[in-house]
């Protein structure tokens, strides 16, 4: 008979719940030696537990401070292993694992605050699970604590994410620490690569003993590998974290900064129905929100009604036509996707005679790829502007 009506799944901290059915096991709970592979299966006949499938106990000692791993390995249903306490009568559930160990095994690493008899319940994560299944209790070796490392532009510094390294709070990913020294305005590209695991980079400061990550990246980089540009606010000492992206990411990796020198180039003039193509590159002009852009530019009438479309394969277009006054980029209007899916076409009518700018942009900080941008004009004085208005604080 069932009971998960009776409990709540507990994915972090502690909750406390009445639990008949694991109570019931844990008088016959079996030891779970450290060091030692146990063999079990979970038959139709045992009860479900926490909304999830059928279950067993074990019983283990463990001591304060010391870090452990728990991996259950199944081929027939997906593992899911708990550790727990009894206080009371009642039960504490304190930390969880599903797929830690990769595919539908689960690996729990775990740190007791207090010496003492636990409880490990090996279970299905579906209530149809059944089948044989492995656990092993273990010690992990001691975290070793060590200062940021010391990256210089331009040198890439081979790394190993291991057991022994700091870990995250919240999804236990094991992480190394770099620290650089940057200046106000700064662009730097930190590049994380492993074909190991997949890769995730941060960047921040510290405040006091604790790391505050401002901006983080995964997948920039391609595959499983993570590419973060930056813009440095403040002179300063800044910390790169380098981690995989949940705790069962383990292995080598390069870490690689350098810094990205924007090419300021005079804006291309476009000729009217010639269709030109552009690209948005690392060394490109970047918008409030660190997108790139390009500039064009073209001599228009005043009434004169003009179209100018973008359009890109691998980005989503944006563009903003604007004027130069005195020396700051003025914007008139801009458009998205008005040329359906992720293309621009921003149609306007010009207010008056004059040269115009056009900044073809994208969607999203730090994207870049091909594109082609056209001119279009037609005599359409009076006409009322397609493009939509934008305040001053729309972005480029």
């Amino acid at each position: 008979m069932s009971t998960a009506p009776m409990f709540r799944a507990l994915l972090a901290g502690a909750i406390t719940v009445s639990t008949l059915p694991l109570s019931a096991q844990v008088p016959d709970a079996a030891p779970l030696p450290v060091g030692r592979t146990l063999d079990g299966s979970l038959t139709r006949d045992l009860p479900t537990l926490n909304e999830k499938g059928r279950f067993r106990v074990f019983r283990v000692d463990a001591k304060a401070g010391q870090r452990y791993s728990i991996i259950m390995r199944a081929d027939a249903f997906d593992s899911y292993v708990s550790v727990a306490r009894q206080v009371g009568g009642l039960t504490d559930y304190l930390a969880s694992d599903d797929d830690g160990a990769g595919n539908s095994n689960a690996r729990l690493r775990w740190t007791p605050a207090q010496a003492g008899t636990y409880y490990v319940i090996a279970q299905s994560l579906k209530a149809e699970g059944l089948g044989e299944f492995t656990l092993k209790f273990d010690t992990l070796p001691t975290t070793i604590i060590t200062p940021p490392r010391a990256v210089a532009l331009g040198t890439p510094l081979p790394g190993v994410l291991a057991e022994t390294d700091p870990s995250v709070d919240g999804n236990g990913s094991f992480y190394d620490l770099y620290r650089i020294t940057a200046r106000r305005g700064q662009r730097l590209v930190i590049a994380m690569e492993s074909k190991e695991f997949d890769s995730v980079v941060g960047f921040g400061h510290m405040v006091g003993d604790s790391l505050v990550v401002d901006e983080t990246d995964d997948d920039g980089g391609g595959d499983n590998n993570a590419r973060l540009r930056v813009t440095v606010k403040e002179d300063g000492v800044y910390v790169i974290r380098a981690q995989g992206i949940d705790a069962s990411q383990l292995g080598a990796y390069t870490m690689t900064v350098t810094e990205r020198v924007t090419t300021n180039t005079a804006p291309v003039s476009l000729t009217t129905n010639v269709s030109v193509t552009g690209e948005l590159t690392d060394s490109d002009e970047t918008a409030d929100d660190n997108s790139y852009f390009d500039t064009y530019r073209f001599t228009g009438r005043a009434g004169e009604r003009v179209t100018i479309t973008m359009r890109s394969s691998t980005l989503d277009s944006y563009l903003v036509i604007g004027r130069m006054v005195n020396g700051e980029f003025s914007q008139i209007a801009y458009d998205d996707d008005g040329a359906d899916g992720n293309d621009s076409k921003l149609e306007q009518t010009l207010d008056e005679a004059g040269e115009y700018v056009i900044r073809a942009n994208c969607v999203g900080a730090g994207k870049t790829g091909s594109y082609r941008i056209l001119l279009e004009r037609a005599a359409a004085a009076g006409a009322r502007p397609a493009a939509t208005p934008a305040p001053r604080t729309r972005r480029p």
